[in-house]
């Protein structure tokens, strides 16, 4: 955490940072409740909604790559989250005012994923600029506990909204939370140094960056199987935590303020993890990845299996999960910053998040498929899918993995 107060900038883009994610959690959770809702608890319709929610990666992560390595970052940020505090608005005025419907709600979810690409490489390379490559690790780990810690209040925050104002009211905290992080970010004093601007396509961003999952894996192999594994394994943990979680929660406790309650929890686990990388772990390396991937997957396999026999141990095993969930986001960014040129960490970033939400939007469509295959057991289904996707990993020699240490 010390790393993220070594001058003004690392403050600045911190607090920026927790204003946008608290706003974020509690608009993840009422949007998952909303859909839930909406969709009368299927699950095969859920799947549909996040598949959709998440296909505009395909183009916007190779954009969002551009405009990091391109653009004026501070003025990238500024925009997307004043963007952001736009849709926001909107899917508050269709849930207030007018009869939601699935396909308004896919369309506005749709724009918020276009804008979240654009945004995390950004955010994560003006790192690059104001903060030693030494200190990166620290500060990914600093950055991770702000994020946990804000998964906390999001969640607690919308339980609150929703048994004193209604849940829709949550879309209206995301967007003050969004103005919050633009006058912060108003407030950078630090102009990083812009490289030769490269010409802007969006057709050959796209083409480059599928070249560059090839190109990945011929010139560094072990960001690719970074970047590979957590791609498949983002196929089956994106719709566990983003909708069957809390369908099932919803299911079991019958309240949306029960949602935001474990969904707390879990995140307590993240914040408390982040805390602890740094003193637990005495180096990251590629290996480290399908590693934590295996135990995140052990783990939340479990906690479905508790969630129909024990509750108190569901929601134990479930704060672990949480735990071993900051050790996956912290392995994952330090190796991507770590193993790539400088010149090339933006470029890398939309990569990872080009493969990454990619799976995300198959989760989706995996997620359904599997209801209708085995029903209300979908969440035992997908843990155990999640549990399974490293293992190629974690079998491979590891004879390189000295050549790791960063």
């Amino acid at each position: 955490m010390q790393a993220l107060c070594l001058n003004p900038s690392t403050k600045n883009l911190s607090l920026s940072y927790l204003f946008s994610k608290c706003g974020e959690f509690a608009f993840e959770t009422a949007f998952a409740v909303a859909v839930v809702t909406l969709s009368n608890t299927s699950l095969l319709t859920i799947g549909i909604v996040y598949f959709f929610r998440y296909l505009p990666c395909v183009f916007f992560s190779p954009v969002g790559g551009w405009l990091a390595d391109n653009c004026n970052k501070k003025r990238t940020l500024v925009l997307v989250e004043l963007a952001k505090c736009g849709v926001a608005l909107a899917l508050f005025a269709v849930f207030e005012f007018s009869n939601a419907s699935i396909l308004i709600v896919i369309i506005i979810s749709m724009a918020f994923t276009a804008l979240d690409c654009l945004y995390a490489p950004t955010y994560r390379t003006y790192f690059f600029d104001v903060v030693d490559r030494g200190n990166l690790c620290s500060v990914n780990s600093g950055v991770q506990v702000i994020e946990d810690v804000s998964s906390i209040l999001g969640p607690l925050v919308f339980s609150a909204i929703a048994l004193l104002l209604g849940s829709s009211y949550t879309f209206i905290f995301f967007s003050t939370c969004l103005m919050a992080s633009v006058l912060v970010l108003c407030a950078l004093s630090h102009k990083p140094q812009q490289q030769v601007r490269k010409g802007f396509s969006g057709c050959s961003l796209v083409k480059r960056a599928a070249g560059s999952v090839k190109e990945l894996r011929m010139a560094n192999a072990q960001l690719f199987s970074v970047v590979l594994c957590t791609a498949i394994c983002a196929v089956f943990a994106t719709s566990v935590v983003r909708f069957i979680l809390p369908a099932s929660v919803l299911a079991e406790f019958q309240s949306e303020a029960a949602v935001g309650y474990v969904m707390s929890l879990l995140a307590a686990g993240t914040v408390f993890g982040g805390i602890s990388y740094m003193k637990l772990i005495r180096r990251t390396t590629a290996r480290s990845v399908p590693k934590y991937w295996t135990a995140y997957g052990v783990l939340f396999f479990m906690a479905a299996i508790l969630l129909e026999v024990n509750v108190w141990g569901f929601l134990v095993v479930l704060f672990f999960v949480g735990f071993i969930g900051a050790f996956v986001d912290i392995a994952i960014v330090t190796n991507i910053q770590c193993l790539s040129k400088e010149s090339e960490v933006g470029r890398n970033f939309s990569l990872y998040y080009f493969t990454a939400v990619l799976g995300d939007a198959l989760s989706g469509l995996v997620a359904s498929l599997l209801f209708t295959i085995v029903g209300s057991a979908t969440f035992l289904g997908m843990t155990l899918m999640l549990l399974i996707a490293p293992l190629r990993w974690m079998l491979e020699d590891e004879d390189d993995e000295g050549q790791d240490r960063m």
